[in-house]
């Protein structure tokens, strides 16, 4: 028998509360927007569209980015008439140091290395290569917004880094390009109108109270906000609709239309998206991502069918998810994606990806599940998750 469904659906991203504003505790790590010029975005991709701009993108230009992706990697790469050529990943989530300098020295406009999960990759080496080789780096820190690796904060090893706002803070958009290298002017960006903030600030309280986090506001406006859910349909549950993979002219056309001049990703963040980021305690945001993290690991190294492909988070990260290896990940995947449990896989990946020998990439795409483990899950929602994974991977009674 399945476990039933929470009661209060278990948020798949971070939701407003009164502890965001109230917890104000000493945040222990430095924040990627501590490395440089801070330029806010409406996202973390159109935060790379800025920065390949910035750096003059162009029709053939070479970017070079990992065969383990979103999609919304490639596609500002696309969109300005760039070449992306994919590199392969160690089974640390690193560059394969050897196949990336023979890549740089074909030559490239930039190259793009993310931190996996939130769990900063080492980058001195790979900062190396793209000075011997005049490349410029774009330090994706879209999965990691508080952290230190090699003596410094996350985002000070790239010449820009990124960042993605919502998938930190209770905002329902925002990113932000941290611009390093200096002699470069930053594209400029649109304009938007004030009743985006209204929206930006109307969407968060209804997320907030949806999730009973607000309390006071939760049986002033959850009524009303049921009422809605009611003639509409519950927005929580777009994400599970099954999408066909794009052919490669679709993914081409759709980027060019996602990145058109004037088009979102060239405009500004919400005013009101960019003040919440600001009011909120990052100490707690550090705190519970890494309790929640080191949690899901120790209670779910026990799975026969699954395993943690990180056992600790470490003092130096805030993780974004948890990353957990499944032996049979098309036997689960769907049945763990529509019980509620917080889970996204980056299986559709770029088409045409390539396959390099010894790559990670390849297979984390299809076995590696990213469960959520932000800050406003609770001890209840942790074991509910934990439950649920056991019960469909291993078939543990309820």
């Amino acid at each position: 028998m399945r476990i039933p469904a929470p009661a209060i659906p278990i948020p798949r991203l971070p939701v407003l509360s009164w502890r965001y504003f109230f917890d104000r505790r000493a945040c222990p790590l430095p924040a990627v927007t501590d490395a440089g010029r801070v330029i806010p975005t409406t996202s973390g991709r159109a935060a790379i569209a800025i920065a390949l701009k910035t750096l003059g993108c162009g029709y053939g230009d070479r970017v070079l980015v990992p065969t383990y992706h979103c999609p919304t990697m490639v596609a500002p790469i696309v969109a300005l008439g760039g070449e992306p050529v994919f590199y392969p990943i160690d089974e640390s989530g690193s560059p394969q140091l050897e196949v990336l300098e023979t890549l740089l020295r074909a030559g490239a406009r930039a190259l793009i290395v993310p931190h996996y999960f939130g769990l900063p990759r080492p980058m001195r080496a790979v900062r190396t290569l793209c000075d011997t080789y005049h490349t410029a780096l774009i330090e994706d820190c879209a999965h990691a917004f508080f952290g230190r690796v090699e003596g410094r904060g996350i985002g000070g090893w790239g010449d820009f880094a990124i960042a993605s706002l919502t998938k930190f803070f209770p905002v329902t958009e925002g990113g932000c390009l941290i611009q390093r290298q200096t002699g470069l002017n930053t594209a400029s960006l649109g304009r938007r109108g004030h009743t985006v903030s209204l929206k930006v600030i109307a969407d968060a309280i209804e997320l907030g109270v949806m999730h009973q986090r607000l309390g006071g506001l939760n049986q002033l406006l959850g009524a009303a906000y049921r009422a809605k859910y009611r003639r509409r349909g519950s927005p929580s549950q777009a994400y599970l609709a099954r999408t066909e993979s794009p052919t490669l002219e679709t993914a081409v056309r759709r980027a060019k239309a996602d990145f058109a001049d004037e088009s979102l990703p060239f405009r500004r963040i919400a005013a009101a998206a960019w003040h919440l980021v600001r009011m909120g305690g990052a100490g707690r945001i550090v705190a519970k991502r890494q309790a929640n993290f080191n949690w899901l690991a120790a209670r779910l190294s026990t799975l026969s069918g699954a395993r943690p492909l990180v056992r600790q988070a470490g003092d130096e990260s805030a993780p974004y998810v948890f990353p957990l290896w499944v032996d049979e990940p098309e036997r689960v995947y769907q049945s763990v994606r529509t019980s509620g449990v917080p889970v996204f896989r980056w299986d559709d990946r770029w088409p045409g990806t390539p396959r390099w020998p010894g790559d990670a990439g390849e297979a984390w795409s299809h076995h590696v599940f990213q469960i959520g483990c932000h800050q406003d899950l609770r001890p209840q929602d942790l074991e509910w998750i934990a439950g649920t994974l056991e019960q469909i991977i291993d078939g543990r009674p309820a």
